[in-house]
């Protein structure tokens, strides 16, 4: 708890800068709907987000910089992000934002630029037809993340302009954010995210607060390749609202596969009925690029598409897939030992060892690893059974892994209940018997123990 109270602060700030001009007149209710300025800083410009109905707090990657600053942390190394999005009534927003490591943390910068094509229609004293008005929005930001003990934290300096006809104006803004951490193994990430902290934009002789809003959101590591999301919303334009999420991802190597995503935002419910309060989209990862595509409904006044590509080089990130994690990082091709899997409840001994077989074959197929010679290792298991009697599966994969001459190992266990089968598989250093990484799957029936296998897999070699 008292990590949450460390944001208690920011409200206080809030609260004291209510009657100053930053915050509309009703702030954070209804009354204040249409009252703030710079509307595109609303809607981060990422396709993986529109996706998730805006969703994706607590989430990794360089799109973060444009939600929760905290979570570019998790790209540890350069990445490039260019956005394209074709919204409503021939408006366009544009894109880019890059992150690069730096002393201490990582460094990013980033544009958007929203456009107004082919422009608003001007009207003359006689209520004629008067040419067009040019119109756009622009912000150009700069941010830094870096790792706390027990969170990522990360913060973003924007300069916002806007130009309507003759009237130009900017201002600045700053966003911060935090996402914490439990320990190793945790299935549940927290992030926490102030946005649009600024004074007013004036434009002309008028002038409006910034689309301030707090937002708190969870994550919940359902499976490895899995993530529900559930988070609140705290604008101060609007009453607050909820948004639920789902990012499911289709590994078909270590580090390329599908993504599917969906989300249900309840302020597009509110704003737009229905058919505004869903939206979807998929991506696909090869290796190191990136590309996201989102559909956003908005009821009658019809839909908005996103296409996101990025690209990342230097190494592997601190959270490949969308997830960041604290773990030690592998050795490059380390040879790898896969010792016996245990049968627990409603599985015999022939259907562990399948899992075992499906694993270590799976794994071999990552690339990831270089396995111990099965021929060799079933020898010295034959030599060494009664020397590991009564050792832990931790300890005997450890000494499993050391007479095979191998730097790793991997045990596991396999289970089975009314809903189906659970794998669960752990991978560890064999002379510090650290736990490294570790993953679960299901399987609801026995055919399916390949693609639970393909999954542990995936998540071992990340």
């Amino acid at each position: 708890m008292k990590r949450i109270y460390a944001s208690l602060p920011l409200l206080a700030l809030c609260a004291g800068t209510a009657g100053a001009g930053f915050f509309p007149k009703g702030a954070f209710s209804d009354d204040a709907r249409g009252l703030t300025s710079a509307q595109f800083l609303k809607v981060p410009p990422s396709a993986r987000f529109a996706a998730l109905s805006g969703g994706g707090l607590s989430l990794y990657g360089i799109d973060s910089f444009f939600l929760n600053p905290a979570g570019v942390f998790g790209a540890g190394r350069r990445d490039l992000l260019v956005s394209y999005e074709a919204l409503l009534e021939g408006s366009y927003r544009s894109s880019m934002a890059l992150s690069f490591p730096a002393r201490g943390g990582i460094a990013s910068a980033g544009f958007i630029y929203n456009s107004y094509s082919p422009g608003l229609d001007a009207v003359d004293a006689a209520g004629g037809a008067g040419g067009q008005i040019a119109a756009y929005d622009a912000a150009l930001a700069v941010g830094w993340a870096r790792r706390l003990t027990w969170a990522d934290f990360g913060f973003t300096l924007k300069y916002i302009r806007s130009r309507l006809a003759d009237a130009s104006g900017g201002t600045a803004a700053l966003d911060a954010g935090l996402i914490f951490r439990e320990s190793r193994g945790s299935r549940t990430e927290v992030g926490l995210a102030a946005r649009n902290f600024g004074p007013p934009l004036k434009l002309g002789s008028e002038s409006a607060p910034l689309p301030f809003e707090l937002a708190a959101g969870l994550k919940w590591k359902y499976a490895p390749d899995f993530n529900v999301l559930a988070e609140g919303r705290l604008p101060c334009d609007h009453s607050p609202y909820l948004a639920f999420a789902g990012e499911l991802f289709l590994p078909y190597s270590g580090r390329s596969g599908l993504y599917l995503r969906s989300g249900l935002n309840f302020k597009n419910y509110d704003d737009h009925g229905v058919m505004g309060a869903f939206a979807g989209g998929v991506g696909l990862r090869s290796g190191d690029l990136t590309f996201d595509y989102a559909f956003s409904p908005y009821g009658e006044l019809g839909s908005a598409h996103r296409v996101t590509a990025g690209y990342a080089w230097g190494g592997r990130s601190r959270a490949e897939a969308g997830s960041a994690s604290p773990e030690r990082p592998l050795p490059p091709a380390p040879l790898l030992a896969v010792a016996p899997f245990s049968a627990g409840p409603g599985v015999s001994e022939t259907q562990a060892a399948v899992m075992r077989n499906l694993v270590e074959s799976e794994l071999m197929r990552t690339k990831a690893f270089r396995i111990a010679e099965r021929e060799k290792l079933d020898f010295i298991l034959e030599e060494k059974r009664i020397a590991y009697a009564g050792l832990t599966d931790a300890q005997a994969a450890a000494e499993i892994g050391k007479a095979a001459g191998a730097g790793l190992a991997v045990f596991g266990a396999l289970s089975r209940d009314k809903k189906g089968f659970l794998a669960t598989v752990r991978i560890s250093d064999v002379y510090s018997g650290e736990v490294l990484r570790s993953a679960s799957a299901v399987a609801a029936e026995d055919y399916l123990l390949r693609e639970a296998a393909r999954r542990l897999a995936a998540e071992l070699a990340r």
